[in-house]
Protein backbone atom coordinates (compact mmCIF):
# COMPACT_ATOMS: atom_id res chain seq x y z
CA UNK A 1 0.00 0.00 0.00
CA UNK A 2 2.78 2.12 0.41
CA UNK A 3 2.56 5.33 -2.42
CA UNK A 4 5.93 6.91 -4.13
CA UNK A 5 7.21 9.93 -1.69
CA UNK A 6 10.53 10.35 -2.64
CA UNK A 7 11.89 13.80 -2.31
CA UNK A 8 12.43 14.47 -5.59
CA UNK A 9 9.00 13.49 -6.95
CA UNK A 10 7.31 15.38 -3.66
CA UNK A 11 6.11 18.61 -5.57
CA UNK A 12 5.20 16.70 -8.75
CA UNK A 13 2.04 17.89 -10.47
CA UNK A 14 -0.19 14.86 -9.09
CA UNK A 15 -3.17 15.80 -9.69
CA UNK A 16 -4.07 19.03 -12.45
CA UNK A 17 -6.81 20.92 -12.88
CA UNK A 18 -6.90 23.16 -15.19
CA UNK A 19 -9.10 26.04 -16.47
CA UNK A 20 -12.23 24.62 -15.31
CA UNK A 21 -15.55 25.98 -15.53
CA UNK A 22 -18.47 24.23 -14.55
CA UNK A 23 -21.89 25.72 -14.81
CA UNK A 24 -24.42 24.62 -11.69
CA UNK A 25 -27.65 26.24 -12.05
CA UNK A 26 -27.25 30.20 -11.04
CA UNK A 27 -23.99 28.98 -9.65
CA UNK A 28 -20.34 28.91 -11.37
CA UNK A 29 -17.02 27.46 -11.28
CA UNK A 30 -14.85 29.47 -12.83
CA UNK A 31 -11.75 29.28 -14.72
CA UNK A 32 -10.37 26.55 -11.88
CA UNK A 33 -6.48 25.83 -11.87
CA UNK A 34 -5.35 23.71 -8.69
CA UNK A 35 -2.43 21.37 -8.60
CA UNK A 36 -1.51 18.73 -5.88
CA UNK A 37 1.95 17.57 -5.39
CA UNK A 38 2.63 13.98 -5.38
CA UNK A 39 2.49 12.99 -2.00
CA UNK A 40 1.11 16.33 -0.96
CA UNK A 41 -1.62 16.43 1.97
CA UNK A 42 -3.49 19.71 0.03
CA UNK A 43 -6.82 20.97 1.66
CA UNK A 44 -8.99 23.34 0.17
CA UNK A 45 -10.73 25.76 2.08
CA UNK A 46 -13.91 28.04 2.03
CA UNK A 47 -16.54 29.00 3.23
CA UNK A 48 -20.14 27.10 2.88
CA UNK A 49 -21.26 27.77 -0.67
CA UNK A 50 -18.40 28.81 -2.26
CA UNK A 51 -18.25 25.65 -4.74
CA UNK A 52 -15.81 23.21 -2.90
CA UNK A 53 -17.89 20.36 -2.75
CA UNK A 54 -19.05 21.15 -6.93
CA UNK A 55 -14.74 20.82 -7.59
CA UNK A 56 -14.53 17.76 -5.60
CA UNK A 57 -17.37 16.05 -7.44
CA UNK A 58 -15.83 17.35 -10.46
CA UNK A 59 -12.69 15.41 -10.01
CA UNK A 60 -14.42 12.54 -9.37
CA UNK A 61 -16.34 12.53 -12.17
CA UNK A 62 -19.66 12.80 -11.21
CA UNK A 63 -20.25 16.20 -13.01
CA UNK A 64 -19.17 16.59 -16.62
CA UNK A 65 -17.10 19.80 -16.57
CA UNK A 66 -18.26 22.55 -19.38
CA UNK A 67 -14.49 23.26 -19.94
CA UNK A 68 -10.85 22.58 -19.15
CA UNK A 69 -9.13 19.43 -17.70
CA UNK A 70 -8.54 17.32 -15.17
CA UNK A 71 -4.99 15.11 -14.76
CA UNK A 72 -3.71 12.56 -12.44
CA UNK A 73 -0.76 11.45 -12.67
CA UNK A 74 -0.14 13.10 -15.89
CA UNK A 75 -3.05 10.84 -17.12
CA UNK A 76 -6.22 12.69 -19.02
CA UNK A 77 -9.18 11.77 -17.01
CA UNK A 78 -11.58 14.48 -17.82
CA UNK A 79 -13.82 11.75 -19.86
CA UNK A 80 -12.94 8.97 -17.71
CA UNK A 81 -16.00 7.54 -15.34
CA UNK A 82 -15.70 7.94 -11.79
CA UNK A 83 -14.89 3.89 -11.44
CA UNK A 84 -12.31 4.17 -13.75
CA UNK A 85 -10.25 7.43 -12.17
CA UNK A 86 -8.51 5.17 -9.42
CA UNK A 87 -9.32 7.23 -6.71
CA UNK A 88 -10.75 7.00 -2.85
CA UNK A 89 -13.28 9.45 -1.75
CA UNK A 90 -14.47 9.58 1.90
CA UNK A 91 -17.92 11.78 1.49
CA UNK A 92 -18.98 14.18 4.63
CA UNK A 93 -22.19 11.67 5.21
CA UNK A 94 -19.34 8.91 4.89
CA UNK A 95 -22.22 6.85 3.26
CA UNK A 96 -22.01 3.39 4.68
CA UNK A 97 -24.33 0.97 4.34
CA UNK A 98 -26.48 0.56 7.08
CA UNK A 99 -27.47 -3.29 6.50
CA UNK A 100 -23.47 -4.25 6.54
CA UNK A 101 -21.25 -5.13 8.98
CA UNK A 102 -18.41 -2.94 9.34
CA UNK A 103 -15.92 -5.84 7.53
CA UNK A 104 -18.44 -5.77 5.15
CA UNK A 105 -18.19 -2.29 4.62
CA UNK A 106 -14.71 -2.15 4.10
CA UNK A 107 -14.46 -4.61 1.68
CA UNK A 108 -17.22 -3.59 -0.18
CA UNK A 109 -14.91 -1.68 -3.10
CA UNK A 110 -13.16 -5.04 -3.21
CA UNK A 111 -15.81 -7.63 -3.79
CA UNK A 112 -17.67 -5.57 -6.22
CA UNK A 113 -14.41 -5.91 -8.56
CA UNK A 114 -14.00 -2.45 -9.87
CA UNK A 115 -10.55 -2.69 -8.71
CA UNK A 116 -8.56 -5.71 -7.92
CA UNK A 117 -6.57 -6.07 -4.89
CA UNK A 118 -4.24 -8.53 -4.46
CA UNK A 119 -3.69 -10.05 -0.84
CA UNK A 120 -6.72 -8.97 0.25
CA UNK A 121 -7.42 -9.96 3.54
CA UNK A 122 -3.95 -8.00 4.27
CA UNK A 123 -4.63 -4.87 3.30
CA UNK A 124 -7.70 -5.15 5.38
CA UNK A 125 -5.99 -6.16 8.58
CA UNK A 126 -3.31 -3.49 7.87
CA UNK A 127 -5.91 -0.86 7.43
CA UNK A 128 -7.74 -1.71 10.83
CA UNK A 129 -4.49 -2.44 13.05
CA UNK A 130 -3.89 1.43 11.55
CA UNK A 131 -6.96 2.44 12.42
CA UNK A 132 -7.06 0.85 15.71
CA UNK A 133 -10.54 -0.72 14.48
CA UNK A 134 -10.09 -4.64 14.51
CA UNK A 135 -12.62 -4.70 17.74
CA UNK A 136 -15.34 -3.27 15.30
CA UNK A 137 -15.42 -5.91 12.52
CA UNK A 138 -18.32 -7.61 13.17
CA UNK A 139 -20.45 -4.65 14.64
CA UNK A 140 -23.20 -3.12 12.75
CA UNK A 141 -22.91 0.08 11.61
CA UNK A 142 -25.72 1.53 13.15
CA UNK A 143 -24.34 1.14 16.17
CA UNK A 144 -21.09 3.13 15.76
CA UNK A 145 -20.29 6.69 17.21
CA UNK A 146 -19.52 8.92 14.62
CA UNK A 147 -15.42 9.20 14.68
CA UNK A 148 -15.96 5.45 14.14
CA UNK A 149 -18.37 5.48 11.44
CA UNK A 150 -15.21 8.18 9.74
CA UNK A 151 -12.47 5.56 10.47
CA UNK A 152 -14.63 2.54 8.68
CA UNK A 153 -15.49 5.18 6.04
CA UNK A 154 -11.99 6.36 5.83
CA UNK A 155 -10.73 2.48 5.53
CA UNK A 156 -13.08 1.58 3.13
CA UNK A 157 -11.74 4.44 0.96
CA UNK A 158 -8.13 3.34 1.36
CA UNK A 159 -9.15 -0.48 0.87
CA UNK A 160 -9.05 -0.31 -2.77
CA UNK A 161 -5.71 1.54 -2.78
CA UNK A 162 -6.40 4.55 -4.53
CA UNK A 163 -4.10 6.74 -6.56
CA UNK A 164 -5.36 9.52 -4.62
CA UNK A 165 -7.61 10.05 -1.32
CA UNK A 166 -10.74 13.21 -1.78
CA UNK A 167 -11.91 14.11 1.58
CA UNK A 168 -14.80 16.15 2.07
CA UNK A 169 -15.58 17.75 5.01
CA UNK A 170 -14.73 15.01 6.85
CA UNK A 171 -14.83 16.04 10.41
CA UNK A 172 -17.75 18.17 10.19
CA UNK A 173 -20.54 16.15 12.16
CA UNK A 174 -17.82 15.50 14.60
CA UNK A 175 -17.57 17.22 18.59
CA UNK A 176 -14.40 19.43 18.87
CA UNK A 177 -12.85 16.64 20.74
CA UNK A 178 -13.27 13.49 18.67
CA UNK A 179 -12.16 15.80 15.80
CA UNK A 180 -8.64 16.62 17.34
CA UNK A 181 -8.15 13.07 18.59
CA UNK A 182 -9.21 12.22 14.62
CA UNK A 183 -7.18 14.81 12.93
CA UNK A 184 -3.97 12.97 14.90
CA UNK A 185 -5.31 9.20 13.43
CA UNK A 186 -5.84 10.64 10.09
CA UNK A 187 -2.57 12.27 9.94
CA UNK A 188 -1.15 9.26 10.98
CA UNK A 189 -2.45 7.19 8.41
CA UNK A 190 -1.96 9.00 5.32
CA UNK A 191 1.86 9.77 6.41
CA UNK A 192 2.03 6.21 6.82
CA UNK A 193 0.61 5.04 3.46
CA UNK A 194 1.98 8.05 1.56
CA UNK A 195 -0.98 8.47 -0.30
CA UNK A 196 -1.54 12.43 -2.40
CA UNK A 197 -5.00 13.09 -0.34
CA UNK A 198 -7.38 16.14 -1.35
CA UNK A 199 -9.00 17.44 1.66
CA UNK A 200 -12.11 20.16 1.86
CA UNK A 201 -13.02 22.01 4.84
CA UNK A 202 -14.42 25.45 6.24
CA UNK A 203 -12.45 25.09 9.18
CA UNK A 204 -9.52 27.39 9.82
CA UNK A 205 -7.91 25.16 12.50
CA UNK A 206 -8.54 21.83 10.87
CA UNK A 207 -6.73 23.32 7.62
CA UNK A 208 -3.95 24.65 9.73
CA UNK A 209 -3.21 21.41 11.44
CA UNK A 210 -3.74 18.58 8.47
CA UNK A 211 -2.74 21.00 5.21
CA UNK A 212 0.72 21.14 3.94
CA UNK A 213 -0.16 23.70 1.19
CA UNK A 214 -3.64 25.40 1.47
CA UNK A 215 -5.95 27.10 -1.60
CA UNK A 216 -8.50 29.34 -0.73
CA UNK A 217 -12.02 29.18 -2.81
CA UNK A 218 -14.55 32.44 -2.76
CA UNK A 219 -17.46 32.28 -4.61
CA UNK A 220 -16.27 29.82 -7.22
CA UNK A 221 -12.93 30.75 -7.87
CA UNK A 222 -9.20 30.47 -6.67
CA UNK A 223 -8.05 33.14 -4.94
CA UNK A 224 -5.25 31.94 -3.17
CA UNK A 225 -2.59 28.65 -3.36
CA UNK A 226 0.19 28.64 -2.13
CA UNK A 227 1.92 26.69 1.30
CA UNK A 228 0.24 26.60 5.06
CA UNK A 229 2.39 29.52 6.20
CA UNK A 230 2.29 31.90 3.72
CA UNK A 231 -1.11 31.73 3.56
CA UNK A 232 -2.01 32.71 7.19
CA UNK A 233 1.19 35.50 7.02
CA UNK A 234 0.12 36.63 3.63
CA UNK A 235 -3.03 36.14 2.70
CA UNK A 236 -3.07 37.26 -1.53
CA UNK A 237 -6.32 38.85 -1.38
CA UNK A 238 -8.70 41.28 0.64
CA UNK A 239 -11.08 38.64 0.60
CA UNK A 240 -8.96 36.05 1.65
CA UNK A 241 -7.58 37.58 4.74
CA UNK A 242 -11.64 38.54 5.27
CA UNK A 243 -12.71 34.57 5.05
CA UNK A 244 -9.53 33.78 7.43
CA UNK A 245 -11.08 36.00 10.33
CA UNK A 246 -8.32 39.35 10.56
CA UNK A 247 -10.75 41.86 11.99
CA UNK A 248 -7.93 44.81 12.23
CA UNK A 249 -8.62 46.24 8.20
CA UNK A 250 -8.67 49.66 7.63
CA UNK A 251 -8.92 51.90 4.14
CA UNK A 252 -6.59 54.98 4.20
CA UNK A 253 -4.48 56.74 2.21
CA UNK A 254 -1.49 56.92 1.38
CA UNK A 255 1.45 60.21 2.09
CA UNK A 256 5.44 60.33 1.78
CA UNK A 257 7.57 60.05 4.75
CA UNK A 258 11.14 59.40 5.29
CA UNK A 259 12.32 55.87 5.16
CA UNK A 260 8.80 54.46 4.01
CA UNK A 261 4.89 55.55 3.50
CA UNK A 262 2.26 56.64 5.97
CA UNK A 263 -1.28 55.59 5.68
CA UNK A 264 -3.90 58.00 7.06
CA UNK A 265 -6.62 55.95 8.30
CA UNK A 266 -9.73 57.22 9.80
CA UNK A 267 -8.64 55.62 13.20
CA UNK A 268 -4.55 56.32 13.17
CA UNK A 269 -1.74 56.17 10.87
CA UNK A 270 0.51 53.49 10.12
CA UNK A 271 4.02 53.64 8.66
CA UNK A 272 5.51 51.38 6.43
CA UNK A 273 8.93 50.80 5.39
CA UNK A 274 7.72 50.08 1.77
CA UNK A 275 7.76 53.33 -0.89
CA UNK A 276 4.25 53.24 -1.94
CA UNK A 277 2.73 55.88 -4.60
CA UNK A 278 1.40 59.10 -2.39
CA UNK A 279 -2.23 60.15 -3.09
CA UNK A 280 -3.23 56.19 -3.70
CA UNK A 281 -5.62 54.62 -1.72
CA UNK A 282 -4.89 51.33 0.31
CA UNK A 283 -6.23 48.82 2.80
CA UNK A 284 -3.96 47.89 5.85
CA UNK A 285 -4.29 44.20 7.42
CA UNK A 286 -3.07 43.70 10.88
CA UNK A 287 -3.46 40.55 12.85
CA UNK A 288 -4.53 40.40 16.48
CA UNK A 289 -1.54 38.55 17.26
CA UNK A 290 1.15 41.28 15.70
CA UNK A 291 -0.42 44.04 18.17
CA UNK A 292 1.70 43.74 21.01
CA UNK A 293 1.35 45.72 24.59
CA UNK A 294 4.18 47.70 25.80
CA UNK A 295 5.60 47.45 29.36
CA UNK A 296 6.48 50.79 30.47
CA UNK A 297 10.12 51.85 30.53
CA UNK A 298 11.53 49.04 28.81
CA UNK A 299 13.16 49.94 25.09
CA UNK A 300 11.65 49.17 21.74
CA UNK A 301 12.60 47.10 18.87
CA UNK A 302 12.93 49.00 15.59
CA UNK A 303 10.21 46.81 14.02
CA UNK A 304 7.63 48.67 16.52
CA UNK A 305 8.73 52.01 16.69
CA UNK A 306 7.33 53.78 14.01
CA UNK A 307 3.52 52.42 15.29
CA UNK A 308 2.81 53.11 18.64
CA UNK A 309 -0.54 53.96 19.86
CA UNK A 310 -2.29 55.03 23.52
CA UNK A 311 -5.16 54.87 24.77
CA UNK A 312 -7.51 52.33 26.72
CA UNK A 313 -9.04 48.19 26.76
CA UNK A 314 -12.27 48.14 26.40
CA UNK A 315 -13.32 45.12 27.21
CA UNK A 316 -11.24 41.97 27.33
CA UNK A 317 -12.49 38.14 26.84
CA UNK A 318 -10.42 35.28 28.39
CA UNK A 319 -10.19 31.56 27.10
CA UNK A 320 -8.02 28.54 27.53
CA UNK A 321 -4.79 29.73 26.97
CA UNK A 322 -4.94 33.27 25.67
CA UNK A 323 -7.38 35.91 25.68
CA UNK A 324 -8.86 38.59 22.95
CA UNK A 325 -8.80 42.63 24.28
CA UNK A 326 -9.99 44.96 22.59
CA UNK A 327 -8.34 48.54 22.18
CA UNK A 328 -9.74 52.25 21.77
CA UNK A 329 -7.04 54.52 21.00
CA UNK A 330 -7.40 57.76 23.32
CA UNK A 331 -9.79 60.43 21.90
CA UNK A 332 -11.30 57.63 19.52
CA UNK A 333 -14.87 57.85 18.33
CA UNK A 334 -15.79 54.17 17.56
CA UNK A 335 -16.41 51.95 20.58
CA UNK A 336 -13.01 50.33 19.99
CA UNK A 337 -10.31 50.26 17.07
CA UNK A 338 -8.28 46.95 17.74
CA UNK A 339 -8.49 43.52 18.18
CA UNK A 340 -5.36 42.00 19.86
CA UNK A 341 -4.51 38.30 20.90
CA UNK A 342 -2.26 37.61 23.42
CA UNK A 343 -1.07 34.37 25.96
CA UNK A 344 -3.50 34.63 29.20
CA UNK A 345 -0.01 35.03 31.16
CA UNK A 346 0.50 38.56 29.12
CA UNK A 347 -3.28 39.32 30.37
CA UNK A 348 -1.65 38.88 34.04
CA UNK A 349 2.38 40.35 33.66
CA UNK A 350 0.54 43.80 32.19
CA UNK A 351 -1.92 44.01 34.40
CA UNK A 352 -5.03 44.27 32.09
CA UNK A 353 -8.40 45.12 33.09
CA UNK A 354 -11.24 46.90 31.23
CA UNK A 355 -10.85 50.67 31.39
CA UNK A 356 -6.88 50.17 31.75
CA UNK A 357 -4.63 52.62 29.86
CA UNK A 358 -1.87 51.05 27.69
CA UNK A 359 0.20 51.73 24.59
CA UNK A 360 0.14 49.19 22.11
CA UNK A 361 2.70 48.71 19.02
CA UNK A 362 2.26 47.37 15.81
CA UNK A 363 5.04 44.23 14.54
CA UNK A 364 5.71 46.43 11.29
CA UNK A 365 6.88 42.75 9.48
CA UNK A 366 3.37 41.76 9.71
CA UNK A 367 1.56 44.38 8.46
CA UNK A 368 -0.17 43.32 5.16
CA UNK A 369 -1.41 45.60 2.54
CA UNK A 370 -3.78 45.36 -0.32
CA UNK A 371 -3.51 47.85 -3.44
CA UNK A 372 -6.11 48.29 -6.16
CA UNK A 373 -8.76 46.55 -4.49
CA UNK A 374 -11.69 45.65 -7.08
CA UNK A 375 -15.36 45.52 -5.59
CA UNK A 376 -15.26 42.05 -4.68
CA UNK A 377 -12.01 42.25 -2.65
CA UNK A 378 -9.99 40.67 -5.04
CA UNK A 379 -6.36 42.09 -5.82
CA UNK A 380 -4.68 43.89 -9.34
CA UNK A 381 -1.53 43.75 -7.48
CA UNK A 382 -0.57 43.38 -3.81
Amino acid sequence: MKHGTDDKHINDPYLQVKSLCLQLGEFRLRNINLSCGQGEYHVLLGPTGSGKSSLMKAVLGFYRIDSGAVYLDGRDITFISPGERRMGYLPQNYSLFPHMKVEENIRFGLDIGRRPVSDADRVVDRLCGMLGIHGLLKRAVRNLSGGEKQKVALARALAIQPDILLLDEPFSSLDENAKRELWLDLKAVIKEIGITTFHITHNLEEAYSMGERLTVMLDGRIHQSTSRREMFERPATLAVARFLNYRNIFRGRVYACAGGSRIETDRFAVVVSEKLRPGTSVWVCVRNQDIKILKPGKPLKPQLRHNVLSGYITAIFPFPGYCIAYFKTEGGSHNHDLEIKLPSYLRERHGLYEGCRVSVAFWEPGIILFENVATDGTNDTT
